[in-house]
C-alpha cells in the first residue's frame, strides 16, 4: 500500500494571494471563485490545483469580461450639476413647454433633438420620449401643485363646465375660477373627463367627485354654465332635475347661478330678428351657398362688379352655433347689393326665396337695419366674452343695452342710412314710413323682453356694483355686500367691526385721484384690488376680512367664455393626425395651460 497523500488546505498566504476565491461548504479545501462562478476542490494539489483553475478556459472568459466592463456607478454625476447644465436643462424644458403650448407632435423632437446637437449644443437630448416625460412628469404635477395650493388658500370658488363631442367622446372640461389677492382673477382647468352622457344626474356626480377630490366643497360659491334646461331649467329656473338644483341640495346651501349673458344677447337678437319680414339667415345661407364651388357663376358676378363699378370680395358663409356671426356676411352683401341685385334679376333660373327677395323693394333697407343694430349687440358680446370680466360687470352691460334699446324704441330712432333709404322708397310711393317704423319699433320691443326675461338672475348683484371701484365707494355699499355674502355663508357677521376697520383703511388709499389714474389705464377690476393688497401686505396691514368680500364678488364670472377658450384649446391639441392620443394624456397636456410655466424655467436657480 502507498504512502497516502496529505490534504491541502486554503492557507492565509494562498487566501491573501487569491482573494477573488472563498471557502465553501465550511471546508477550507473547497473553493468558489468569485469570477467565473465555479467550485472546485484543492484537497490534493493545493496551490497547482488554483494556477491549473485559472489556465482553464472559462476562468479566461471570465477574466476577459469583468476587465471590459464598468461598475454601473461609473454612470453616475460624480458632483452636482453645474450651471451649464441647468442651462441645457432649461432649455430642454423650455423646448418642450413650447411643444404643448403650440400644439405640436412629441415625434417632431426626435429630428429636431438631432439637429440641435449639431448645429447648436452637443450635450442637447430632448427627444420625444425625454419632452413627453418632461411635460407629463415634471409639468403637469407642478401646475397641478401650484392649483392644489392656491385651491387652499382660496375663501370663495366658482365651478365653470360644459360639453362638447370629439367624434364619439362626449368631453366635460371642469374649470375654477378664484381671486388671487396678488396675482389677480385666476381661471384654471380642474378636470377634463369624458363621460357616457350629458344628463343632469351624470354631470352633478362628475362635478360632486371633482370637487370632493379637490377638498372645496366648503368654498364653491357659484355654478356656470350654458342656458340649457339641463343646466338651469329654463328661463325662471323653477325646476328640480337640473344641475344647478341638485348641485345646492348635494352641496347643502345656496349658489349663485351664473348662465352665459353673451349667448343671451345672441338669441336676444336672433328672435328679434323673426318680427322683421325677412329672413336674413336664410337669404345668407342661400346666397352663399350660390356661389360657394361655382367658379363660373364667380365669374359672371365679378363683371357685374366691374360693370357697376364694385369692387368684388368674396361671399362669405357664417358660423351656424353664433347668430351675430351673420353680421360680416351681411355687410358683405351690403357692398355687393347692386352688382348682386342685378345679377339674380338677370337670371332666368333662380332660387325663389333670393327672386322674391331681391324684387322687393325693402331688401336693402332691412339688410342695413339689422346691419346697424347687430353692431351695437356685437360690442356688448365682445365685452362680456372678456377673460376676466365680473358678473356684475356683466349685469352693467346688459342694463345698459336694455337702457339703449328703450330709448330707441321711445324716440322712435332709425338709422341714417335706413332712413335715406325709407325717404327714396317713400317718394317713390313704396312703402309708407309708419309701416317700418312699426316693424322696427316691434324689434326693439322684443330683444328688450327677451333681455329682461333671460337676465333677471343678475338683478341681485346690482348691490356689488361698489366693488368695480369704478368711483370711491361708501360704507353704506360695502355693508349691503357684506350681508349678501353672509347671507350665503362666507362671511361672519361678528366681524363687522374689523370689515369696517379695513375698508377704512381702504378708502384712505382709494382716493378719487387714484380712481381716476386707474380709468386713465383701463386698469381692471381684479388688478385694482391687487394694487391695494399688494400695498397693504408691503405695509404690513391686515385685511383678511376685506379679502373675503373682494374674493366673493371677483370669483363670479360673467359668462361661460372660459370653457368655450378651452374647448378652442383641446381642439389644437387633439388633431385628427393624433390618433394616439386620449383622455388622459389630453388632461395632462390641458393641465399645462393653467400657468405659463415658462417663467418658472427661467428662474432655476445656479449651483
Amino acid at each position: 500500500m502507498g504512502k497516502p497523500k496529505r490534504l491541502c488546505r486554503f492557507t492565509p498566504e494562498l487566501r491573501n494571494k487569491y482573494s477573488f476565491l472563498k471557502e465553501i461548504n465550511g471546508s477550507d479545501s473547497e473553493l468558489l471563485c468569485g469570477k467565473c462562478k465555479r467550485t472546485f476542490s484543492i484537497s490534493h494539489g493545493g496551490g497547482y490545483d488554483i494556477e491549473r483553475h485559472i489556465q482553464s478556459i472559462k476562468h479566461k472568459s471570465a477574466d476577459i469580461a469583468v476587465s471590459s466592463s464598468k461598475s454601473l456607478t461609473t454612470y453616475y454625476k460624480s458632483s452636482a450639476p453645474s450651471s451649464r447644465d441647468l442651462e441645457i436643462a432649461a432649455a430642454e424644458g423650455a423646448w418642450a413647454y413650447h411643444t404643448v403650448s403650440e400644439n405640436q407632435s412629441f415625434r417632431s423632437h426626435d429630428c429636431f433633438s438631432k439637429l440641435t446637437q449639431a448645429c447648436f449644443e452637443p450635450k442637447f437630448h430632448c427627444a420625444r420620449t425625454k419632452c413627453e416625460k418632461i411635460v407629463t412628469n415634471v409639468f403637469a404635477p407642478y401646475a397641478i401643485d401650484i392649483l392644489t395650493n392656491q385651491l387652499k388658500n382660496a375663501n370663495c370658488i366658482s365651478i365653470l363646465t360644459d360639453a362638447s363631442n370629439h367624434g364619439n367622446i362626449k368631453l366635460f372640461p371642469l374649470l375654477v375660477r378664484l381671486f388671487d389677492p396678488l396675482n389677480g382673477i385666476q381661471i384654471k382647468i380642474l378636470n377634463v373627463e369624458s363621460q357616457p352622457g350629458e344628463t343632469s344626474d351624470i354631470i352633478i356626480n362628475y362635478i360632486v367627485k371633482t370637487i370632493d377630490d379637490n377638498n372645496i366643497r366648503n368654498k364653491v360659491a357659484a355654478f356656470c354654465g350654458d342656458n340649457t334646461n339641463c343646466n338651469f331649467g329654463g328661463v325662471s329656473r323653477r325646476g328640480t332635475n337640473n344641475v344647478f338644483h341638485k348641485l345646492q341640495g348635494k352641496l347643502g346651501k345656496q349658489l349663485i347661478g351664473v348662465g352665459c349673458a353673451a349667448h343671451i344677447i345672441h338669441n336676444a337678437i336672433q328672435t328679434a330678428a323673426d318680427c322683421l319680414p325677412i329672413d336674413i339667415e336664410c337669404i345668407i345661407v342661400k346666397i352663399y351657398s350660390f356661389f360657394y364651388i361655382y367658379t363660373v357663376r364667380v365669374e359672371e358676378l365679378k363683371d357685374f362688379c366691374m360693370f357697376v363699378e364694385i369692387e368684388y370680395k368674396a361671399i362669405l358663409g357664417y358660423s351656424k352655433t353664433r347668430w351675430l356671426s351673420l353680421m360680416p356676411s351681411v355687410e358683405r352683401i351690403l357692398k355687393l347689393f347692386p352688382a348682386l341685385k342685378s345679377y339674380f334679376l338677370s337670371l332666368d333660373k333662380v332660387p325663389l326665396i333670393l327672386k322674391t327677395f331681391f324684387n322687393d323693394p325693402c331688401a336693402e333697407l332691412w339688410l342695413n337695419f339689422i346691419h346697424s343694430q347687430a353692431a351695437t349687440f356685437h360690442q356688448h358680446v365682445l365685452n362680456i366674452e372678456g377673460q376676466n370680466i365680473l358678473a356684475v360687470e356683466v349685469f352693467n352691460e346688459i342694463k345698459q343695452l336694455k337702457n339703449n334699446l328703450m330709448h330707441k324704441k321711445q324716440n322712435k330712432f332709425i338709422p341714417l342710412s335706413v332712413r335715406t333709404l325709407i325717404r327714396q322708397l317713400e317718394y317713390d310711393g313704396l312703402v309708407q314710413e309708419s309701416d317700418i317704423q312699426t316693424v322696427i319699433e316691434s324689434f326693439y320691443s322684443t330683444s328688450e323682453q327677451y333681455l329682461t326675461s333671460w337676465t333677471s338672475h343678475f338683478e341681485e348683484l346690482e348691490i356689488m356694483e361698489c366693488i368695480t371701484l369704478k368711483k370711491v365707494p361708501n360704507w353704506s355699499e360695502i355693508e349691503k355686500v357684506a350681508e349678501f355674502i353672509s347671507n350665503k355663508g362666507f362671511f361672519n357677521p361678528n366681524n363687522d367691526t374689523a370689515l369696517f376697520d379695513q375698508f377704512m383703511l381702504t378708502v384712505q388709499y382709494v382716493t378719487q385721484e387714484k380712481i381716476d389714474e386707474w380709468n386713465l389705464e383701463k386698469k381692471s377690476t381684479d388688478q385694482r384690488w391687487v394694487c391695494i393688497f399688494k400695498y397693504f401686505k408691503e405695509k404690513d396691514i391686515q385685511c383678511d376680512k376685506m379679502i373675503i368680500i373682494v374674493e366673493y364678488v371677483l370669483c363670479l364670472p360673467g359668462s361661460n367664455a372660459s370653457t368655450e377658450r378651452v374647448f378652442s384649446h383641446i381642439s389644437k391639441i387633439w388633431t385628427k393626425e393624433k390618433t394616439q392620443l386620449n383622455v388622459s394624456t389630453l388632461k395632462t397636456l390641458a393641465s399645462n395651460l393653467n400657468r405659463p410655466i415658462i417663467r418658472s424655467i427661467k428662474s432655476i436657480p445656479g449651483p
